[in-house]
């Protein structure tokens, strides 16, 4: 080339990077206040109301269900954007001020069946500096029959609601701050772990951090087998298992296999191990205990095969004793009807013909070349203790993926970690903080917070190993452990406190 043709090329390149500057500079000069977000235009969205919020010294959002135990504090000053898309898919954003933006936005999973706002996570959010955002997916918790003539409802529940949600909250952000966010983040358990999976699976452009926790791969095992307990506790009562019989179960299990791990600390941490025989339960009648021996045990097709799998020694299953409440799923989600008469029940059939018919209900896609493509990171973990999801179905699908894209380049990008002794998302007797969705820990740093180590693992290319799960008791840490990558198990050294993660170490089973 020319040298007169280069220097010229150099000098126009030059000045057009230095206009683009100046544009990006002018354009984040631009940005709108909290008031104005009101007269935002965005097609299908609809601002209805942006305040500043101004704690003084803290501020409290409203519990999001009346069962949550937890009403996160706000300490740093903030716009609260509420709004709708289409109608009636609700959001919250919020918004720190400028100042103390860190650049990045947190999508916030719900759980159940949605139908609010996760403010916990909005307020973590905010308190760290993250635009964040939280949608009720359409519907409201308190409405009674909710999908019935409401097709599309479903389906804003499956997917679309947090997908058309982060989608827009990025346009509302670009108008406060001038400029969209350099990376974005989500994070849920439950359900909220659920809509993280399809967020991966159906849009991976959405997010470049995804957190998700006690997924497994389908709303509608879950519900199938609380509606067969629900059917059992309705017509044989005398064979249904109380909370605390199911609690006896999980002890037994516990005490027979404790030593296993070679310390005895009422935690298994490796549960695949323990071979225990329910019919062994202390006071438990023969009858009672094969009702448990079902109920634990795997959900079969009508060939045998496996449609949902079974739990894990130590798991005090919670049942849901109202067929109506259990039963929502297939009454109303697959009949249509929430007079459905629920003995007509049958797993083998009603399971698939939910997931057919409700787009995301189900999230077993293996194939997240997309997502890997785009250098997304993905972290998933699960409670060994759930007494909801059944961890082996987090475990079928993070093998599904190995097998899909092979054990290396899954590795790259996809991270499952399982906590001894933890519940569904948190709880139980094992260390359940570990900085994935709701409270904060004393210790935010990359090892012991799984938001910090999505952070750095998609910002700057440091991949989690082990993590540190810490258990708090009003606020203080009191015992720790090792959260170890799968297929990693916790090993006790054989020395040492056994509530001090550094006696541990991460091995092969």
């Amino acid at each position: 080339m020319n040298p007169k043709t280069l220097s010229s090329r150099l000098v126009v390149g030059a000045a057009f990077c230095a206009l683009t500057a100046a544009a990006a500079a002018s354009n984040e000069a631009a940005g709108l206040a909290c008031a104005q977000l009101t007269t935002v235009r965005i097609p299908d969205v609809r601002v209805v109301r942006a305040s500043e919020i101004v704690p003084d010294p803290e501020w409290l959002a409203p519990l999001p269900t009346e069962t949550d135990r937890f009403r996160a504090p706000v300490r740093a000053p903030f716009c609260r954007v509420e709004g709708t898309v289409e109608d009636e898919i609700g959001f919250e954003l919020w918004l720190p001020e400028a100042q103390a933006w860190n650049g990045r936005m947190l999508g916030a999973g719900n759980g159940g069946f949605a139908g609010f706002f996760r403010y916990e996570t909005l307020a973590r959010g905010v308190n760290r500096g993250f635009a964040s955002v939280s949608t009720d997916t359409g519907h409201k918790i308190t409405e009674v029959n909710w999908p019935i003539d409401h097709p599309r409802r479903l389906e804003n529940l499956g997917h679309r609601g947090q997908h058309l949600t982060a989608v827009n909250a990025k346009k509302i952000i670009a108008a406060y701050y001038g400029r969209v966010p350099h990376h974005s983040y989500f994070a849920g358990c439950s359900g909220g772990g659920m809509q993280a999976m399809n967020e991966v699976q159906r849009y991976p452009a959405d997010y470049d951090g995804i957190i998700a926790g006690a997924h497994g791969t389908s709303i509608v095992g879950i519900s199938a087998r609380w509606l067969a307990s629900a059917l059992i506790a309705q017509h044989q009562p005398e064979v249904s298992l109380s909370p605390a019989e199911w609690r006896n179960v999980a002890d037994a299990a516990i005490q027979a296999c404790d030593a296993d791990d070679g310390v005895r600390d009422g935690i298994l941490n490796q549960p695949r191990r323990c071979r225990f025989d329910i019919a062994k339960t202390p006071g438990l009648s023969a009858q009672k205990a094969d009702v448990a021996r079902r109920l634990l045990g795997p959900i079969l097709a009508s060939d045998g095969a496996v449609l949902f799998p079974a739990f894990d020694p130590g798991v005090a299953f919670s049942p849901i004793n109202s067929p109506g409440r259990a039963g929502e799923v297939f009454a109303q989600w697959g009949y249509g009807d929430p007079n459905w008469d629920f003995t007509k029940f049958d797993a083998a059939r009603d399971i698939p013909l939910v997931e057919a018919l409700v787009p995301g209900a189900a999230f077993t896609n293996p194939n997240l070349e997309a997502f890997y493509r785009r250098g997304g990171k993905l972290i998933s973990y699960h409670g060994w203790t759930d007494q909801i999801v059944p961890v082996q179905s987090t475990i079928d699908y993070y093998e599904s993926v190995q097998r899909y894209l092979g054990a290396e380049k899954t590795r790259e990008f996809y991270r499952m970690y399982l906590a001894p002794g933890v519940d569904h998302c948190r709880g139980g007797a094992g260390p359940d903080n570990f900085g994935a969705t709701y409270e904060e820990i004393p210790n935010p740093t990359a090892e012991h917070d799984m938001l910090m180590a999505i952070v750095d693992w998609v910002e700057h290319g440091k991949a989690p190993e082990r993590l540190i799960a810490s258990k708090l008791d009003k606020g203080k840490v009191t015992m720790t452990r090792p959260l170890c990558p799968y297929p990693q198990v916790v090993k006790y050294q054989g020395r040492g406190d056994t509530n001090d993660a550094a006696n541990f170490v991460c091995a092969k089973p």
